[in-house]
């Protein structure tokens, strides 16, 4: 019974956090290595989004999937569901932009006007260097579930995900 779960949406749409969630819910490793994991403040992230290197993209990306290869998992990065071939299910979070730089500005202690403006900016940055590191758009229909998570709640959300990535992982066998 094998579980690979990836989980992807746009800034602050709560990867992170549902994926801690997951972990703890299904007792397996959430692996979440992020390029914010390297600068130190949102314009440092902003002007490395900015100026990186497709090499550099690729590069990140194999160590993710070098991370989550041969075990149960859950992986809640940007490329995630395009880059794991062996995902069990792959949810995107679904959240409006008004929310997610309301959540992006309580984070970072900031005005409401700058989170959106830097939400927009990282989401289009990172759309452009999947694009550049790869040739195409994201295609969302390698998607299996959306989530509506203002809508759902994460306890939600923990248990809609548990219960398909279960059933999917016993329908393997």
């Amino acid at each position: 019974m094998s579980i690979k779960i990836c989980i992807a949406g746009l800034t602050a749409s709560g990867k992170t956090t549902l994926g801690n969630a997951l972990e703890k819910e299904l007792g397996i490793e959430h692996i979440n290595p992020s390029y914010k994991d390297t600068e130190k403040t949102t314009d440092e992230l902003l002007n490395f989004l900015e100026h990186i290197k497709p090499k550099y993209i690729k590069s990140f990306d194999q160590k993710i999937i070098k991370l989550a290869k041969g075990k149960d998992c859950i992986i809640s990065t940007w490329h995630g569901p395009w880059i794991i071939k062996d995902a069990t299910i792959r949810v995107w979070l679904d959240v409006s932009e008004k929310e997610r730089a309301r959540r992006w500005a309580k984070a970072h202690n900031i005005g409401i006007k700058k989170a959106r403006e830097i939400v927009r900016m990282k989401d289009e940055l990172t759309k452009r260097q999947f694009r550049i590191a790869y040739k195409k758009d994201m295609d969302m229909s390698v998607f299996d579930l959306y989530i509506n998570y203002e809508k759902i709640t994460m306890l939600e959300a923990v248990a809609i995900i548990s219960m398909l990535a279960l059933a999917r992982s016993k329908a393997q066998k």
